[in-house]
């Protein structure tokens, strides 16, 4: 399987599609280097391009049921990541689109995967273990995460069909990441996000104008 990108949506024969969504990659690769592997937020991810599986690059201006359906249905790899970076959809209303995209599954797919929901906008801070999932989960941009049955766990990818450890997974990153090790964390997710700003204007600028 190819680690390059698989670009879908509207956009996706404009001239610059292609290194447009090369550089949606290189910005989720750190979020998965720097932010799951470097604090073990996912202890069975052996590295970001394996745990990607099949990374589809949507580029339309609000996500399309049928095109993320159509994604899913086309990858040969059971892990899916389905990224939208050119949406501004609040969190709640993507939550809902996901949700409705595994629904829908069910009509194809016997045993449909399980999703986790990443957007940059998620509410949480270090408050209790279940508020610090949404940080964790503040992406570069709203992705969906399709996973097989009993090969997830708390939203993370797990490479490896092992026995789950016994305490809760958000329990446990909960206590890792009290103190100063939380504070790095959300310097780096911000640094993310502001390279990922920089990084996509000039693309984001010349997709929508020559759209228009």
């Amino acid at each position: 399987m190819s680690d390059e990108p698989v670009v879908r949506g509207a956009l996706a024969d404009h001239p610059i599609a292609r290194a447009f969504a090369a550089e949606v990659h290189r910005i989720h690769i750190r979020y998965a280097n720097e932010v799951v592997g470097a604090f073990s937020l996912c202890p069975f991810m052996k590295d970001a391009e394996s745990s990607f599986g099949t990374f589809f690059v949507m580029l339309d201006r609000e996500p399309d049921p049928k095109a993320s359906i159509d994604a899913v249905l086309e990858a040969k790899s059971s892990i899916i990541h389905v990224v939208f970076p050119c949406i501004r959809m609040p969190p709640s209303p993507f939550e809902k689109f996901a949700s409705g995209v595994r629904a829908s599954l069910a009509s194809w797919i016997p045993k449909p995967p399980v999703i986790a929901v990443f957007h940059p906008e998620l509410s949480g801070d270090f408050s209790t273990s279940h508020r610090l999932v949404g940080l964790l989960r503040r992406a570069p941009d709203p992705f969906v995460q399709f996973v097989p049955e009993g090969l997830h766990e708390g939203g993370t990818v797990f490479i490896d069909n092992i026995e789950l450890l016994a305490k809760n997974p958000a329990d446990r990153n909960f206590d890792k990441l009290r103190g100063e090790g939380g504070e790095r964390l959300v310097r780096i997710i911000e640094d993310i996000h502001a390279d990922r700003a920089k990084s996509y204007a000039p693309f984001l600028e010349r997709l929508f104008r020559e759209e228009g």
